[in-house]
């Protein structure tokens, strides 16, 4: 039985447009970085080729939206997730993930918050037996050229049982932010940092560490605030963009303190609230925002 021609123009066309959205989404050799807008809060993800990492994941579920936009539709696995610390507005969107997609590891730092987006997640992680680490300063991932190493936090946290769902929750006594994971991303010639929410406290201690690396690209710690990017730690590290993960919010994010600080050493600066989602592609010697 034949069919008219206009049943096989449309059948072209579907087969054509599917053919575009696969060869869009195959992976590819270069490295992709996302910074997601998930509102106020951070969420990003690291792609080479068919290997994915995701960095928190904001304070609600728009991190799967991110996910579905930017991953291959057939590929539902993450090979490592990384909660940058214990705050609503880094993990809550994660309990959502664990549930979604296949987990091979987490990395976390062993403390615990007394909030239920916490034990939500524990419980998540512990109900799925996914492998959690912690990783300190000194310690790398790598993911064939891309290496992850670790500048803070400088030990291992206190709770050994904090991502098994058997933890005793009792609040943490340090402020969590100051434990921010900060994490120095490579891929050939081309580097970003990645800082949480630390503040200038621990800033200061990076410097003085001697471990900080120049950098192409940073993630602006605590989405602008004005507590952190001190002029002496952005003069260090020297980033020609900065990227602030930002939404509407009450604190005044992001800050005129941290603009002004940002503009004085020239780097340029990309926001969530405005950019959406803020795409950063390097072949290992250039870099683009895509």
């Amino acid at each position: 039985m034949w069919l008219p021609a206009k049943q096989i123009n449309l059948l072209l066309l579907g087969l054509i447009v599917l053919v575009l959205v696969l060869w869009q989404q195959w992976p590819q050799a270069n490295l992709k970085l996302v910074f997601c807008s998930v509102g106020q809060g951070d969420a990003a993800l690291i792609i080479y080729r068919d290997q994915q990492v995701l960095i928190d994941g904001g304070p609600n579920n728009q991190v799967l939206s991110c996910l579905g936009k930017h991953l291959p539709v057939w590929d539902r696995s993450l090979e490592l997730v990384i909660a940058s610390h214990a705050e609503a507005d880094h993990i809550t969107g994660l309990i959502e993930v664990a549930k979604r997609y296949q987990i091979k590891q987490l990395a976390a730092v062993n403390e615990v918050n007394d909030t239920a987006e916490y034990r939500q997640l524990a419980q998540e992680i512990s109900r799925q037996g996914i492998k959690t680490r912690e990783l300190v300063r000194g310690d790398s991932v790598s993911i064939g050229p891309v290496k992850l190493t670790w500048l803070w936090p400088e030990r291992p946290g206190k709770e050994t049982l904090a991502w098994t769902g058997e933890a005793q929750v009792l609040g943490a006594k340090t402020s969590l932010n100051q434990l921010s994971q900060v994490i120095e991303g490579s891929f050939g010639d081309f580097d970003w940092l990645l800082t949480g929410d630390i503040d200038t406290k621990i800033e200061q201690k990076l410097i003085t560490s001697g471990t900080l690396p120049e950098v192409e690209v940073l993630k602006v710690a605590h989405h602008g605030s004005k507590y952190s990017s001190s002029l002496a730690f952005l003069e260090a590290i020297k980033p020609e963009l900065a990227i602030i993960e930002v939404g509407k919010n009450h604190f005044g994010h992001p800050t005129i303190e941290t603009l002004n600080r940002l503009q004085q050493i020239r780097a340029a600066v990309k926001r969530t609230d405005q950019d959406g989602d803020v795409v950063v592609v390097s072949d290992g010697r250039n870099w683009w925002l895509n």
